[in-house]
């Protein structure tokens, strides 16, 4: 067995190293201990040899370099080149060894027999340490173009040593040129695309191809390597960052995100969505760096340090002249590492879903859940029908009037006949990637879609919004009162519609985008007129003198167009029921409602249904004194409401826990209390949810709104009981 060395007065355990890297047989254990055995006595022996005497070198320097071009023939082989060929050659290391690569013509070899399994070849092989099969099978190797994959790796090693020295001797001035560091380069490449399975030599030549990258610009496209986490950047990534800040240019987005990878170690959503990711580094790294980040050179300089496989050579390093080592910096690597976990967090949602459907990619469910920036880039078969559908069914107000099924069927939905409310979300989370909005929509408040619903489906401005702020909730509530109210006929006429319409414009604060998603609303309302289910709590809330205001702003709607039909009226008087007024009241609104101070007559007649009369007005071209009048009433009622349903209440008995994330306080302690079970009762959660003077349904809505935006997923579910996601829960309080 070829014997190993100590340097510089401590023994070197890099022989040990060595043997564990080419020990692959699975069943050789007894041979590996025993040669452990044996390696530290000889270990020992050396270190006492060194203490007496100073190391001899070789100086028979018989041997030969056979640079490419040339070839020599041993024992009738044309062996070609790349090899040293002769009788004797110096060695690097400072004690007496003998070069392991060295092919010496006078050794014997066995024509008649070839070791081409190596079979007793030691673990580290030397030309002059082999049999006469072994030196067979090695020249056979060689003559054959070194290109054998099946070839015993310590052949390839015998030859690799030898490329080894040489790249020794032109960093140490002692011949070849940085032309031949290029082909040797090449030829390592070339090696390792035959023999790299092998862990060994891939660990070797890797390193050795760092070494030349170092000392030779022309072969630093070489030494790519696939990028893995680690203690440190490869060489070839260090290299080319340090050219860029030499040269005070930026850092390119594909190589900032290979410095990423290489040296840190990325969460779930960044390897699961390992493609998504990328495309979003880049889009985001160019919104924040712009051509790049640039980054400042250093004084620490790139230094590479090469353990040799030779017995013959030291250990090596390497500093690339000029080319500082950025990769030592800090800063640069945080700014990194905060832009990978923004990416990485707009991804969570939609890596849950694949983690959970590994087969989802290019559904609509998935489309839903990525970060805007990708909607484009990304393909999905669901996602480009559905857009399909709405663009065809779009009228000139940039509305379409859909069924809930039509577009219920690329959510694909679980039981069509009971919409869940993640599946409603889903379809808006969609719609709004294509760039429309969905009225009703659950995040805002409205009602879980049913399968025979209606819908609206309209183009959205940039600020139309998912929310609801209290502005809008306020509107909302008003106009769905209104539209009770106007719908009541069956006929909404222009002058109902431009009161409520412009209701929308003039109440309160609102962007255009929350104009544009109101009018939406109005329309859906309209057509679909939901009912008064889940107001009447909410309005037993107000002062008598705050229904009144709302009950006078109802008989305003109905009596705009000068007439009251029945059915308006009956809806009036259910509205004033449902306010807690006394019917009273409405008749006093609705005879106070003309401008002339006439009484309203009521007409009764045998062959009609009962009708009231309200004193003629000017309907031609709308009587603006009158809208004036009523519109002042609504900004009224809106203003009063505004201060009602947004004003904060008396904080409760029992102070709630800290605020999470966007949920303040009290709704906060809400869903921690939630956590705490896996199903509610409905009339716990209400009871949970008066402790804490909140509403119950605007509390829950807002609890699965973050949930949605922590965890990707709902926290309850079902209406009663209500079912908890334990795990869900954990997350969103951890």
């Amino acid at each position: 067995m070829a014997e190993r060395h100590f340097s510089g007065g401590m023994v070197s355990f890099r022989g040990m190293t060595n043997f564990l890297m080419r020990w692959t047989l699975p069943n050789d254990l007894e041979r590996l201990l025993q040669a452990s055995i044996h390696r530290k006595a000889r270990l020992e022996q050396l270190q006492a040899q060194r203490a007496e005497a100073r190391p001899v070198r070789r100086r028979d320097s018989a041997g030969l370099w056979m640079p490419l071009g040339s070839n020599a023939t041993v024992h009738g082989y044309a062996i070609g080149n790349f090899v040293y060929v002769g009788s004797g050659l110096n060695v690097f290391a400072d004690w007496d060894a003998i070069e392991p690569a060295l092919i010496d013509p006078k050794l014997p070899a066995d024509p008649g027999h070839a070791n081409n399994a190596g079979d007793g070849m030691p673990y580290w092989p030397s030309y002059s340490g082999i049999s006469a099969a072994s030196r067979t099978a090695y020249l056979r190797w060689l003559a054959g173009g070194r290109k054998d994959p099946q070839a015993y790796i310590g052949y390839v090693f015998l030859f690799f040593y030898g490329l080894e020295r040489r790249v020794y001797e032109f960093i140490h001035d002692r011949g070849s040129s940085a032309d031949e560091m290029l082909v040797i380069a090449q030829e390592i490449v070339r090696l390792r695309s035959l023999y790299a399975r092998n862990s060994s030599f891939a660990s070797y030549s890797s390193g050795l191809l760092d070494a030349l990258a170092c000392i030779e610009p022309r072969a630093r496209p070489l030494a790519r390597t696939p990028i893995s986490p680690s203690y440190e950047a490869p060489a070839f990534l260090r290299i080319a960052l340090g050219e860029l800040a030499a040269a005070e240019k930026p850092i390119p987005a594909t190589l900032a995100l290979d410095w990423l990878r290489s040296t840190q170690f990325l969460n779930t959503p960044a390897t699961r969505c390992a493609a998504e990711l990328e495309l979003l580094f880049h889009i985001r790294y160019a919104q924040k760096f712009g051509e790049g980040m640039t980054v400042k050179p250093n004084k620490t300089l790139i230094t590479i340090d090469y353990q040799p496989a030779s017995d013959a050579l030291e250990p090596l390093r390497v500093t690339a002249p000029h080319l500082p080592d950025v990769t030592a910096l800090s800063r640069p690597t945080t700014k990194l590492v905060e832009l990978a976990r923004e990416c990485s967090d707009a991804l969570d949602s939609y890596s849950r879903f694949l983690g959970k459907n590994p087969n989802g990619r290019g559904s609509l469910s998935a489309f839903a859940l990525l970060p805007p920036e990708l909607v484009e880039g990304t393909h999905s078969a669901d996602a480009s029908a559905l857009a399909d559908l709405v663009a065809s069914r779009l009228d000139e107000h940039g509305r379409a009037h859909l069924g809930a099924g039509e577009l219920l069927h690329y959510v694909r939905v679980a039981r069509p006949e009971k919409v869940a409310k993640a599946e409603a979300l889903l379809l808006a989370q969609s719609l709004e990637k294509l760039g429309y909005g969905l009225e009703p929509d659950v995040r805002l408040g409205g009602p879980v879609l049913e399968g025979e619903g209606h819908l609206v489906v309209f183009r959205r401005l940039a600020d139309c919004p998912c929310a609801a702020s209290d502005e809008y909730a306020t509107a909302t509530i008003c106009m769905r009162l209104g539209a009770l109210v106007s719908a009541a006929d069956d006929d909404v006429s222009a002058a109902e519609r431009g009161i409520i319409e412009a209701h929308i414009g003039e109440k309160l604060r609102l962007s255009a985008g929350e104009r544009q998603r109101l009018g939406a609303h109005l329309a859906w309302l309209l057509e679909a007129r939901p009912g008064t289910g889940g107001m009447k709590k909410r309005l037993a809330q107000l002062s008598r003198d705050a229904r009144l205001h709302i009950g006078r702003f109802l008989v305003s709607i109905a009596t705009t167009d000068g007439v009251l039909d029945p059915r308006e009226m009956k809806v009036l008087e259910k509205l004033y029921a449902l306010l807690g007024l006394d019917p009273n009241d409405l008749y006093r609104e609705v005879n106070a409602a003309s401008t002339d101070d006439e009484p309203v007559t009521v007409d009764v007649q045998t062959s009609a249904p009962k009708s009231y009369r309200v004193p003629p007005q000017p309907i031609a071209g709308l009587d603006r004194k009158r809208i004036e009048l009523k519109m002042a009433e609504t900004r009224e009622v809106s203003a009063l409401l505004g201060r009602i349903f947004v004003e904060e209440v008396a904080p409760p008995a029992v102070a709630p826990e800290g605020a999470l994330g966007p949920l303040d306080a009290a709704h906060a302690s809400l869903l921690r209390k939630l956590a705490a079970r896996e199903s509610w009762s409905r009339s716990e959660v209400e009871q949970l949810a008066d402790e804490l003077s909140l509403m119950t349904d605007g509390a829950l809505e807002a609890i699965n709104d973050y949930a949605y935006e922590i965890a990707g997923e709902p926290l309850w579910e079902d209406d009663d009981p209500i079912s908890i996601h334990s795990k869900v829960a954990q997350e969103l309080i951890a």
